[in-house]
């Protein structure tokens, strides 16, 4: 693998690592604001709905890029 190549891969990686880490965030986050706040009160149940349907979105984001990084890391010599 070239140079050039090398940095493509990396910040590929970099991203979907980040990624990975709002997802992880989002969900755990989510889940929590629910099941503390949403009992008292519908903001705590609508940040904790948003929460998660963030997750969801950067999620099928993430398997779309990790599919095509994947597909591209196997194209390279």
């Amino acid at each position: 693998m070239d140079e050039a190549t090398k940095q493509v891969f990396k910040a590929k990686f970099a991203m979907l690592t980040i990624m990975l880490n709002v997802i992880v965030l989002c969900f755990a986050m989510g889940v929590f604001v629910l099941l503390r706040f949403a009992p008292e009160g519908t903001i705590g149940l609508a940040i904790g709905i948003l929460l998660l349907a963030v997750g969801a979105v950067f999620a099928v984001s993430f398997r779309k890029r990790y599919t095509q990084a994947k597909v591209w890391l196997h194209e390279q010599p």
